[in-house]
């Protein structure tokens, strides 16, 4: 290789120039020690993603409307103990509205949240099936009161999905 580059191979001899500085780069990264609290906010807010796929009631698209990840948190906050996501979906005439809180150091995640119906806001959600599944096991079940509200607690895996039995005919709420 060395007789090659020698030889004045310019397509080489610029591919070696740009590995040797990504190697640079590379050394330089390896010497930067990242902050505790960096690392251990890091560690916290794993718990609490982004679901990968979100559907709300069968056949009707679903869309995340609002996600607090999205945005920066003011000052002082990053500080607290405790790590909250917000998020909201909407499907159809059904907003789902969902907050998940951990605290840090600890494994368990707290998940409230709400269904409500758009089209009738004065409709109650009484007695609603809430499940979260991880695959083919139960991970945690719930029923929201007249509000449409429902708590549960679980501990986080991968990949999450959370059915929300809005209606008697099998439609479904679903957030991973």
């Amino acid at each position: 290789m060395e007789e090659h580059l020698s030889s004045g191979c310019q397509a080489c001899g610029g591919a070696v120039r740009q590995l040797r500085k990504l190697v640079a780069v590379a050394d330089a990264e390896a010497r930067y020690k990242v902050p505790n609290y960096a690392v251990d906010y890091a560690k916290s807010i794993y718990p609490l993603q982004q679901p990968a796929k979100v559907h709300i009631i069968a056949h009707i698209h679903t869309r995340l409307i609002y996600d607090s990840f999205r945005e920066p948190l003011p000052a002082g906050i990053r500080g607290q103990g405790r790590i909250v996501r917000h998020s909201c979906y909407e499907a159809g005439d059904h907003t789902l509205e969902l907050r998940q809180e951990i605290e840090r150091g600890c494994s368990r995640v707290t998940l409230v949240g709400q269904i409500t119906n758009q089209k009738e806001p004065r409709r109650q959600m009484p007695d609603v099936p809430v499940t979260l599944v991880a695959g083919k096991e139960t991970v945690a079940r719930a029923v929201s009161n007249e509000f449409g509200e429902f708590v549960m607690a679980y501990e986080p895996r991968a990949p999450l999905r959370l059915y929300v039995q809005v209606e008697r005919a099998a439609r479904f709420l679903s957030r991973p």
